[in-house]
Parts: C-alpha cells; sequence; structure tokens
C-alpha cells in the first residue's frame, strides 16, 4: 500500500524538478526567439487565450504590473509576434492578437516540437483513465502560486 506522505513528499519533489526544467526549457527557447522569458511566459498567455485579450486582462492573469505588461507588450510587437488592435466592438478598447506566421525559432522550426513529440511518448504508456487523473490534478495545480 502507497503511504500518502511519501507519495505527497514524492509528488512535491517532482514538481520541483518539472518546474525548474520548464524554466530552463523556455529561457532556452526565449532565447532563440531573441526574446526574455517574462515576454515567452507572457505570449504564452496571448497564445493560450480563446479570443483576442486586452493588455488588462494579461497583467490580471499573469499577475505582472500593468506597467510592466505594457513594456512586455511592446517588445513582442517590435519582434512582430503580437498585434495590437481596436477591438471591433468596442473602438477604445484596444486587443492583443498573436502573429503565428512570426512565431518561429531562429532556425526556422518549432521550437517545442521534440517537446510535444516527447510528451506524447509519454502518453502512450498510460490509460486515458490514468491521463484523466493527471489532467485532473494538474488542473487544480496550474492555479497554485
Amino acid at each position: 500500500m502507497i503511504d500518502k506522505d511519501e507519495i505527497t513528499a514524492r509528488i512535491l519533489e517532482l514538481t520541483q524538478l518539472v518546474i525548474a526544467n520548464s524554466v530552463l526549457t523556455n529561457e532556452r527557447i526565449a532565447h532563440d526567439f531573441g526574446i526574455r522569458l517574462v515576454d515567452l511566459q507572457t505570449l504564452g498567455f496571448v497564445a493560450r487565450s480563446d479570443a483576442p485579450i486586452t493588455a488588462g486582462e494579461i497583467s490580471v492573469q499573469t499577475a505582472l504590473p500593468t506597467s510592466t505588461t505594457t513594456r512586455v507588450l511592446d517588445r513582442l510587437e517590435k519582434r512582430g509576434l503580437i498585434e495590437r488592435r481596436a477591438d471591433p466592438h468596442d473602438r477604445r478598447r484596444v486587443v492583443v492578437h498573436m502573429r503565428q506566421e512570426n512565431l518561429r525559432a531562429s532556425d526556422g522550426g518549432n521550437p517545442w516540437a521534440a517537446i510535444t513529440a516527447q510528451v506524447s511518448q509519454i502518453h502512450d504508456s498510460f490509460t486515458a483513465e490514468e491521463l484523466g487523473v493527471v489532467a485532473r490534478y494538474l488542473d487544480q495545480l496550474k492555479d497554485v502560486r
């Protein structure tokens, strides 16, 4: 029988390793794009948004001060990774759009392709039910700050 305290300690240890590896991987990817890590992380929030997003919404989601968010968006726009446009429904609002066509690393490739392939391989060794438990756990974990 698995001891809950032991498995909890193991999960915390593994979570720290996943976070450390993610930060280092994202640092490498940011470098490939010629941007800062905070820029890449912010770009990720824009990419995962179901609809165009405002700078204020980005600031809330990233927990960055609005002044920092503005500087990050300025840098991303200068690199051609995002575009700010007037909201067609409310011209007083400005929304941020991804520029997918410019989302390539310095070598022209997809910087996430190898990671996606590795994750897919890992998923192949689990059942759908097991992955469902992992997804449920990560869904709870994602908001921990």
